[in-house]
Parts: C-alpha cells; sequence; structure tokens
C-alpha cells in the first residue's frame, strides 16, 4: 500500500498492508503518550503557581489532542488512498496541506495561552529567560501561525501542487520559526537595556 508522496502527489515508496495500515496509528499512541510523559519532568512546571499550571496542562492536553487529531487525518487519508478513494495523488496530498493549515490555525491560537516551560512553544533563550518576553512571543508567534495558516489554506486552492512545497510550505514554516525567534531576542535586549 502507498506510505509517502512526493511533492507533486505521486507516490514513492510502498508497504505491506500491515506495516502501512498501522504505522502511523502506532506512532500517534507513542507521539501523544510521550506528549502526556515529557512534560513531567519540565523543571519549571514544579516552579509556578498551580492556576498557572492547570492553565498550562490545559493546554498541552489541548495540542496533544490537536496532534494526535492530525495523525488521525493522515492515517485515514494514507487508508482511503489505500483503498482507491483519492482519484489522485495530488487529492491525497491536497488533505494533508489542507490539514497543516488548520493545524497552524489551531496551533496558534492555542500559542497565547501556552505558559513558559521548556517542552512546548518557542523554546530560545530569550523566552525561558523572561516571563514577559515569553508572552509577548507567544501572542506574536500565535498569530502569525494563524495567519500563516489562513494564507496556506487560500493558496492551496491558486499555487499548483507541485510548486506549493517549495514555494508556499517551506517559505511560511520557515517565516514561522524564524521571525518568532529574531522577535524574541530583540525583546529580550530592549528588555536588558532599559
Amino acid at each position: 500500500m502507498p506510505i509517502h508522496w512526493n511533492a507533486r502527489g505521486e507516490v514513492d515508496d510502498y508497504a505491506r498492508k500491515g506495516f502501512g495500515a498501522f504505522l502511523l496509528p502506532v506512532t500517534n499512541v507513542l507521539i501523544t503518550i510521550l506528549m502526556g510523559l515529557i512534560p513531567l519532568i519540565d523543571p519549571k512546571l514544579h516552579k509556578i503557581d498551580p492556576d498557572m499550571r492547570a492553565s498550562l496542562w490545559r493546554t498541552v492536553k489541548f495540542i496533544r489532542l490537536l496532534v494526535s487529531s492530525f495523525f488521525l487525518l493522515v492515517s485515514l487519508a494514507v487508508i482511503g488512498a489505500a483503498l482507491g478513494l483519492f482519484g489522485s495523488g495530488q487529492q491525497f496530498s491536497y488533505t494533508i496541506y489542507a490539514g497543516i493549515g488548520v493545524l497552524f490555525i489551531v496551533f496558534g491560537n492555542l500559542m497565547t495561552k501556552l505558559r513558559p516551560n521548556y517542552f512546548l512553544g518557542i523554546r530560545t533563550p530569550w523566552t525561558l529567560e523572561s516571563k514577559e518576553v515569553w508572552m509577548k512571543t507567544h501572542r506574536m508567534g500565535g498569530r502569525l501561525m494563524v495567519l500563516g495558516g489562513f494564507v496556506m489554506l487560500a493558496l492551496f486552492l491558486v499555487v499548483p501542487l507541485e510548486q506549493f512545497v517549495y514555494w508556499v510550505l517551506l517559505p511560511i514554516s520557515g517565516l514561522l520559526a524564524l521571525v518568532p525567534m529574531l522577535y524574541s531576542y530583540l525583546l529580550f535586549r530592549k528588555q536588558r537595556t532599559a
């Protein structure tokens, strides 16, 4: 059964049915368990007040649900492709790209609620050093991520599939990574000189 598609929406890797059908669901379960356990070793978690800790745990649980839902979408799409439910690999790819756009929108919305921690969010030396820098960076980064998700959803309707990864997905992802990092550095520097 097909398990990998290239940037043009063409199948370029296959696996046996048993492996292909269970690879993503098993990965999904393992990632969900890992995302539940890793925050427990966060040294910041034990130092924050109970209300902030409860807020962080609610956000972490929602992020776990979001990531798990995305993996479920991909798993169902892979099985659907194997059963011939998609007319072409391009339809499969568009389904995944739309899912990534929605993932960015929802995750960006959650970023504004994320409290300082060592495992989720924009974790630069500057955001981890200052709660104010963390909050401002995540507010800006979350808004930018929501905007990036909407731009991605709009462009996947007009940009040809062969060019979507290189002209939309990678540049937007790069901006979503680099702009908040630079912003956090500039905020921290401004805070230090004030």
